[in-house]
């Protein structure tokens, strides 16, 4: 008989949103355990089997996809999403790891997609939203190492559902990232580096020119088109993700990879989805906060010695999208 034992939820997303947005909790920090800490990014575009936007949000809803937007169907891919986390998370924990954070990637319903139920029971939570950091919310120095599963490839490229935040387009510095490397250079800030990344092909290949101290790399398909992969069985994948997040901490622990860095202070230039209503440009450019030089109608500048700032900013942009 199976015991359902819930991991710990810190839903921090969802209480501050009703208090008016993820401010307040810009200084929340994770639950400190001791031993080797990993923190985990999971994504749904990058997974071994979805191609498709209609498979990983729920309530999409096109003539040709009807049939699979049901719960059972979008379940799977939540399900999915779920093992692939915890394929890693046994990795991890044969090369010594001890503790694990997982950290809902994909904005898709919410960024409240892993089922808890099926997670490691080890496990903690971070699911909902706004959350400050968003998707490295809760990252500090005492992480050993971060891994990102299900991650796509950027805005722009070939992968299977390519997209980069709200952005047509980021760069820091002159040096194009996509939504690994900008969260990577978040955690590089405070030390932590970059030990594992799933994905497809494009993915991957982008990300090792991006993050040049390496990490371990699991191909998780083979874009064919921007819906359409050559796909592995979910079972092979979960295999491939445990020896590699295994490999990764083994690496990681030796000393193999470093933190992600740029020479401060950081100019970030982006351009905002050319499919964005003229509302959303309008909030954006109106967040006081952050100092934003507006160099035309979707393209904005922001010059800042903090890379958290970029994730803050980061925050406030999809709140204004999403809410």
């Amino acid at each position: 008989m199976r015991h359902f034992l819930v991991p710990a939820l810190l839903c921090l997303a969802s209480v501050a949103h009703a208090q008016g947005g993820s401010v307040p909790y810009r200084d929340k920090q994770i639950p400190f355990e001791p031993g080797f800490r990993v923190f985990i990014v999971p994504d749904m575009e990058g997974m071994g089997s979805t191609v498709s936007i209609y498979e990983i949000i729920a309530g999409n809803e096109g003539p040709a996809y009807k049939a699979l937007t049901g719960p059972d169907y979008w379940d799977g891919f939540r399900l999915m999403v779920t093992r692939e986390v915890n394929a890693a998370i046994r990795g991890a924990r044969t090369a010594g790891a001890q503790s694990f954070v997982v950290n809902e990637g994909h904005g898709g319903n919410r960024f409240a997609n892993v089922l808890p139920w099926e997670l490691d029971e080890q496990a903690l939570l971070i699911r909902g939203f706004p959350k400050p950091l968003v998707m490295v919310t809760g990252i500090d120095s005492t992480f050993g190492t971060m891994m990102f599963t299900g991650a796509h490839a950027n805005a722009g490229s070939r992968g299977v559902m390519p997209h980069n935040f709200a952005f047509d387009s980021f760069t820091v510095n002159g040096k194009v990232l996509n939504e690994v490397g900008i969260n990577a250079l978040i955690a590089g800030e405070v030390g932590v580096s970059v030990s594992l990344v799933s994905g497809d092909d494009v993915l991957i290949a982008e990300t090792q020119k991006m993050l040049p101290d390496g990490f371990v790399a699991v191909v998780t398909k083979r874009a064919v088109g921007r819906n359409a992969a050559i796909t592995y069985s979910p079972a092979r994948v979960q295999a491939m993700l445990e020896a590699g997040a295994s490999e990764a901490v083994r690496r990681e622990r030796a000393g193999e990879f470093a933190p992600f860095t740029l020479k401060r202070p950081y100019r970030v230039e982006f351009m905002l989805r050319r499919s964005f209503p003229d509302s959303i440009v309008d909030s954006v450019a109106g967040l006081k906060e952050f100092n934003l030089e507006r160099r035309g109608d979707r393209s904005f500048t922001l010059v800042t010695s903090s890379a958290r700032q970029m994730g803050w900013l980061l925050d406030a942009i999809e709140e204004a999208i999403i809410r």
